[in-house]
């Protein structure tokens, strides 16, 4: 029986070493509008396996979050180390400011975790942006749409991408590179909570 694939659109491979080639090759601002023309025209992957998000910690919409607990993302696979993956705390609604910090995968390799710089600020909206280009350790690209509006997520539109830039934050990749992009042309997910008093 012929193996049945997910009918949302994938990455495939040669098309993501396609796109690390042109990460050398042209600007930022070119291939901002190469991705968006190209996203979701390419066929499903052979042999890559893909790694869904199971839980955010704290869910989109969650209101007086400790300051100090602790904040993960939780994956139903290993997924790759958090320094190499398209992951933000931000302050205020997305697009915002990164909070300075550290993300780490957890011991059991199924978590990104954040270890803030310093506690967060009380009564603060905060939001945890997660990029469409988020891998597992074997290079399994991320479902993020199963789960994801479920734990309160909002995909991060074109149109928020450019209030980046506008608000003087250039196309930074910490917030809009290409690794942030999604299947579907949107920029990931935002998570956006409040912590406490």
């Amino acid at each position: 029986m012929a193996e049945h694939h997910r009918t949302r659109p994938t990455r495939s491979v040669p098309y993501a070493a396609e796109l690390g080639d042109m990460n050398q090759a042209f600007p930022c601002c070119l291939r901002l509008g190469m991705l968006l023309t190209f996203v979701g025209c390419s066929s499903p992957p052979t042999g890559v396996g893909l790694i869904t998000l199971l839980d955010v910690v704290p869910a989109g919409g969650a209101a007086n979050f400790g300051v100090d607990a602790a904040i993960e993302v939780r994956f139903d696979n290993i997924v790759a180390p958090g320094a190499t993956q398209p992951i933000a705390l931000q302050v205020g609604e997305c697009p915002g400011p990164v909070v300075l910090g550290v993300w780490s995968r957890t011991a059991d390799g199924l978590g990104l975790r954040f270890e803030p710089a310093q506690s967060l600020s009380p009564s603060t909206l905060y939001t945890i942006h997660i990029g469409g280009g988020i891998t597992g350790s074997e290079g399994e690209l991320v479902d993020l749409e199963s789960q994801g509006l479920a734990l309160g997520g909002a995909w991060v539109t074109h149109a928020m991408v450019m209030d980046m830039v506008g608000a003087g934050m250039g196309m930074s990749p910490i917030h809009n590179g290409p690794e942030w992009l999604y299947t579907n042309g949107m920029y990931g997910l935002a998570f956006t909570f409040s912590t406490g008093p």
